[in-house]
Formats: C-alpha cells, sequence, structure tokens
C-alpha cells in the first residue's frame, strides 16, 4: 500500500491543515496572546547628566533606545512565544510622564502574531552612581604633574589641563571622571574617579609632553572585605624645552626635541645628540635670544651676524654653507650661532 500522510486537524474547531501545538493558526493566535503588558512601568533618569538606568545599570542612551531596552526588560513573553520585538511611538504627557503606543510582535515556528497596547511610562529624576560621586567629589586615584627640577610654565599648566579633560570627555565613560583639579606650588594635581584613570593618563601625558612617571599606592579602607588602595601617579615633565640653551660637559647646546629622548644640538660643531631626560638633568641653562640676524660676509672672509636692536656684530659658527643674507641665530655672550629652530622657539 502506497504511504499516506497522516491529517492534522486543528483539536479546537476540527479544521484541517498544520497545527500548531494540536491548534489550527486562527485559533493558536487567539489563544495566545504576545506579551501581558502592564498599565505602568517605571524608569529612572539622572538629572545631572541624562542617563538612564535599566537592569543593565545607568546608561548615556537617548531616549527612545532607554525606552525600548525598557520595554524589553519589564515585559517579557509570554509561552510559547520564542522571539519578542517592540517597537514604539512616545507621546509626552508632561516632562516626566509619556504615553506608549507599542507593538509587540512575536515569532513561534513560522507564524507571527502582533499585539497592539498602550502602556504609560513614569520617568522618575534621580541622580546615577558617577554623579552621585562627582556631586561628593569623590576621587580614588590622584594624578599629579610636577616639572623635573623646575616650575611647570603657564603654556604647559594650560596644555596639561585641557588634555586631561580632553580625554576624559573623549573617553565617554560615566564612570570616568575629573572630580577636582588643584593648582599647587610648580605643578597641578587631578582627582580621579579610578585609580586606572589616573595610571591611563600619566601613561599618555608622559608620552605626549615628555616625562618620566612613578606611581605609590596607600591603603585607604576596606570594601566588602577587600583592601581598598588609592594611587597617586607622579608625571614629572623633562627639565627642558624645545629651544632652550644649555650648557652641558662644557659643550654649548639648544634643545630640538624632548621626547621621547631629550636631542641636544651642539651649536659650535652642529653636531645632535640624544639622551634619556635623566642623563641630562646636570644641564644648566644659559641666557639666550633667539632672532634672524643680519649675515655679512666681509671683505676679509669672515662671515658675521648682526644683532637686529644693538647693531653688534659677531662671527657666526658654525658658517653658514650657502651664501644667504639672513638667518635664525642663537645669541649668547659666548658668541652667535646659527640655530635649526624657528625664532619664536626662543625661551625666557
Amino acid at each position: 500500500m502506497p504511504f499516506e500522510t497522516a491529517k492534522m486537524f486543528c483539536v479546537e474547531c476540527g479544521a484541517e491543515g498544520p497545527t500548531y501545538q494540536g491548534l489550527c493558526a486562527r485559533d493558536f493566535l487567539k489563544k495566545h496572546p504576545v506579551v501581558a503588558p502592564p498599565e505602568v512601568v517605571d524608569i529612572e533618569r539622572c538629572t545631572s547628566c541624562g542617563s538612564f538606568r535599566l537592569k543593565s545599570g545607568w546608561s548615556k542612551v537617548d531616549r527612545e533606545l532607554a525606552l525600548t531596552g525598557l520595554l524589553r526588560e519589564t515585559i517579557p513573553k509570554l509561552a510559547p512565544w520564542e522571539r519578542v520585538t517592540f517597537t514604539h511611538v512616545a507621546r509626552e504627557e508632561d516632562a516626566n510622564n509619556l504615553s506608549l503606543t507599542v507593538k509587540a510582535l512575536g515569532r513561534f515556528e513560522d507564524l507571527q502574531s502582533v499585539q497592539d497596547f498602550r502602556v504609560r511610562v513614569r520617568i522618575k529624576p534621580s541622580l546615577c552612581d558617577s554623579c552621585q560621586k562627582q556631586r561628593g567629589r569623590y576621587f580614588e586615584g590622584t594624578l599629579q604633574v610636577r616639572g623635573d627640577g623646575r616650575e611647570l610654565t603657564p603654556q604647559e599648566m594650560r596644555g596639561v589641563r585641557t588634555f586631561v579633560i580632553a580625554r576624559v570627555d573623549r573617553a565617554g565613560d560615566p564612570a570616568a571622571f575629573v572630580s577636582r583639579i588643584e593648582e599647587v606650588h610648580g605643578g597641578l594635581d587631578f582627582y580621579l574617579s579610578t585609580n586606572a584613570l589616573g595610571k591611563a593618563l600619566a601613561r599618555e601625558l608622559s608620552e605626549s609632553f615628555g616625562g618620566s612617571v612613578s606611581s605609590s599606592p596607600k591603603l585607604f579602607g576596606q570594601k566588602e572585605g577587600r583592601e581598598v588602595y588609592r594611587v597617586t601617579s607622579l608625571v614629572r615633565l623633562g627639565p627642558f624645552h624645545i629651544g632652550d640653551v644649555v650648557r652641558y660637559k662644557e659643550s654649548l647646546a639648544e634643545v630640538t626635541s624632548v621626547r621621547p629622548f631629550v636631542i641636544l644640538r651642539d651649536l659650535a660643531s652642529g653636531e645632535s645628540r640624544r639622551f634619556k631626560p635623566k642623563d641630562v638633568r646636570s644641564a644648566k641653562r644659559v641666557d639666550a635670544e633667539r632672532f634672524e640676524a643680519r649675515i655679512e660676509h666681509l671683505e676679509s672672509g669672515q662671515i658675521v651676524a648682526v644683532h637686529p636692536e644693538s647693531e653688534e656684530a659677531r662671527p657666526v659658527r658654525p658658517p653658514p654653507k650657502a651664501r644667504t643674507a639672513h638667518a635664525v641665530v642663537v645669541w649668547t655672550r659666548d658668541g652667535a650661532y646659527l640655530s635649526l629652530l624657528p625664532p619664536e622657539s626662543s625661551k625666557p
């Protein structure tokens, strides 16, 4: 006898055809709603930063994404639906109350069902964990920025402050923040939300501005049975700036780079050498001017630089390789020297 496929009948209405848990599609959809929606759901919003609190924690997302997550978390699917997705249209009743028209799309095997309903969302003003800590001036890590054997210049103070704030803002992490900034004698102190943030900023500062990094932990207390440490990260910016003129081992040199190495260019010979910052701490700054000078070629064959204000002429070393009417020179009490830097690189 030929094989015959068994016929399927709905146990509810007796209709022949595909069945789902013994029911035809019409009776299955009629018997099984996709969700059981509540009349009201609540969500917390931080009044300071605008973050919304979901089950996963505080999240700095826009309102529509927060509402989608809220529907998914607070309105679970009903059995036997396998997957449910939500779409909604929000209407504001007032600043803290929304009326949502929602469509819940459920899927079971090859069936789909759309359930329409309304739900009221109450937005509860609150403060997220991060903003609470900021208001309380909470900090774990400290970042100290100093000069190596010197005070930071006003330009460095502005640059470091801008650098730190920009890096923290760019991270987009609500748990990462600067609690406060203090100007101390010769430098800056940043009080930061986490030790990890302080260590990361110290490393980036040293790479960008040139300098050394050290850290020291200090026991602060205990939390949930674990010891809690506050770590102070110290960045010492290099002892010199680009454009400084220094005396090092009896040679006069100009600083042409400070990171990752200090590069000293011997003014007399024009030779450049690089050093680790710690190796040139013994170098001493000398008073010098850097400017564009008139170059004169005398009948004797001597080449001199002329000071633009005093009109004093001095032999220039090393002599220019090509004939030129002007050149940038470093002017010290020792003499006049050709420079590789622009005039504005001169530091007071």
